[in-house]
């Protein structure tokens, strides 16, 4: 026997368990063995590409979420793909040729699709499909023709979608559309989506208030044509380029009245499914204002120091450069006084003396109106009380001053802005409000989350509406020194009732 036949044998026998790699090579005999040989070998290529493309179809057949089903010309069941059996409960084993009527659940369901599709190769039918253990489920047929390669009709391919998913779907998408919207349209900043040139394609009401164009008009513009500051709007796109989106980038806009706006801009790119930039998103916040709070707290605090300054120049000036001079005239009289009789040089030695000491306390009072040792040292409370009394010593004013025990204040910063508060208060109610009386009193809320200071005088008052003329009274810098603590300040005056500051500082 020819060992070629047992290779031959071999070979089949692996084909048949869907080993189609396999091969025999021809002896070089040319004869029929070798003839038949080559002949299988073919039968081996043509047979792997088949169970490929087969192997193709089935993944394309299986992965589609619609429900497909191939009918042979008596309406039978022929084969399903996964959606069937996952959407209707039903194994492919139980509907395998069986009619497709079972499913739709009337008789006639096959006889009325063949009659239709008599005047059309392909038809779309409403019907309902029956599952186990559900409701029937409303579906969209479509059917079309199933030919052999010779042309002729061997069966049907019946496609059935779930209409109720698709409107879930359709709901969902309808429903995310409208939180999408509201989010939008309810932010207080400035929402934009651009196209790839720039072009505005939405934009929220809040944009719209903030450059004060018409919707119309503002989305036939690019971005560009509302950036006042070209040199960094080219910076800023150059970074976003190159990183694909930026953050609070500081920028100057301009709305149609040509007034000018600080922003803070943030954006990032929108790609497609290949990666390209189909266009651009983003926020715009208008910091105006805050810039405008920033500089006026700037301003307060230069002003204040200035002040501050002048005010040291002053003291020293007007009164330690005075007393200075004396003891200076003292200390060279008695150089001349040295043969003088001794009462009249100790009269002059103790002028000299009281001199000192009068520089001394001026000294001492400079140094407690700059940061009082007190303050550093005991706290608020006993800077407070020292503050009143001093004052009282110097002026005929009685101050009443209370601070709640077990108030513990851990910023510093917080006890010298109620200090100087106070120190103004007191200064202006003697030296602005002609003041006789004046009532400090410091506490917290019950919730122990705020410090409460209230100030009250009984001196000659102002018009609340006119508190911009008084500009001595250095209500800016209360104002200033507060919201640098994000507190507030309530200041009240009566004219001739008196004045009134209620500050309120987060501890």
């Amino acid at each position: 026997m020819d060992p070629r036949l047992e290779e031959i044998n071999s070979l089949l026998i692996s084909y048949s368990l869907g080993d189609f790699n396999q091969k025999i090579e021809p002896s070089g005999k040319l004869d029929d063995i070798d003839a038949f040989i080559s002949n299988i070998n073919m039968l081996g290529e043509e047979l792997k590409i088949s169970t490929i493309s087969r192997n193709y179809f089935n993944n394309i057949f299986h992965s589609v979420s619609d429900m497909l089903f191939v009918l042979d010309a008596n309406g039978n069941i022929n084969s399903i793909n996964k959606a069937v059996t996952d959407t209707l409960n039903f194994k492919e084993i139980e509907l395998k040729g069986r009619s497709i009527n079972i499913i739709e659940g009337g008789l006639d369901f096959f006889k009325n699709l063949k009659k239709e599709m008599q005047s059309a190769p392909l038809v779309h039918i409403d019907r309902t499909m029956h599952s186990i253990g559900q409701e029937p489920i409303p579906v969209s047929c479509s059917c079309s023709f199933l030919y052999n390669q010779n042309g002729e009709t061997i069966g049907y391919l019946l496609i059935a979608r779930n209409q109720a998913r698709i409107k879930r779907y359709e709901r969902s998408l309808t429903e995310s559309e409208k939180k999408y919207r509201s989010i939008f349209e309810s932010s207080q900043d400035c929402l934009f989506i651009l196209d790839s040139e720039s072009h505005f394609v939405d934009i929220n009401e809040a944009g719209i208030k903030l450059f004060k164009y018409p919707i119309e008009v503002l989305k036939t513009k690019r971005i560009r044509d509302v950036i006042y500051d070209q040199a960094k709007r080219i910076i800023i796109r150059q970074e976003l380029d190159a990183k694909g989106s930026i953050t609070d980038a500081e920028l100057l806009f301009r709305d149609t009245h040509n007034n000018i706006i600080t922003c803070l801009i943030s954006a990032s790119a929108i790609h497609n499914e290949a990666g390209e930039v189909m266009g651009w998103q983003g926020i715009i916040k208008d910091i105006s204002q805050q810039k405008k709070t920033e500089s006026l707290v700037i301003k307060a605090i230069v002003d204040t120091q200035e002040k501050e300054r002048i005010r040291i120049a002053r003291d020293i000036h007007d009164s330690l450069g005075q007393k200075l001079s004396g003891i200076m005239f003292y200390l060279g009289a008695l150089k001349s006084m040295q043969k003088v009789g001794k009462a009249k040089y100790d009269v002059v030695l103790k002028k000299s003396n009281e001199a000192l000491v009068d520089v001394i306390d001026e000294l001492s009072t400079i140094s407690f109106n700059l940061m009082p040792g007190t303050l550093q040292h005991f706290g608020l409370k006993q800077a407070i009380n020292e503050l009143c009394h001093k004052i009282e010593l110097s002026s005929q004013v009685k101050i009443k001053f209370a601070m709640k025990d077990g108030i513990i204040i851990t910023d510093k910063t917080i006890e010298i802005t109620l200090f100087r508060i106070t120190q103004e208060f007191i200064n202006n109610a003697i030296k602005h409000g002609k003041a006789k009386k004046v009532s400090v009193q410091i506490g917290m809320d019950k919730k122990k989350k705020n410090i409460i200071a209230v100030l009250k005088d009984n001196g000659i008052g102002f018009e609340i509406k006119k508190r911009n003329e008084y500009k001595g009274m250095g209500l800016k810098n209360v104002n200033s020194r507060v919201e640098a603590h994000n507190g507030s300040a309530k200041i009240d005056s009566v004219p001739n009732k008196g004045t009134i500051y209620e500050i309120i500082i987060p501890c």
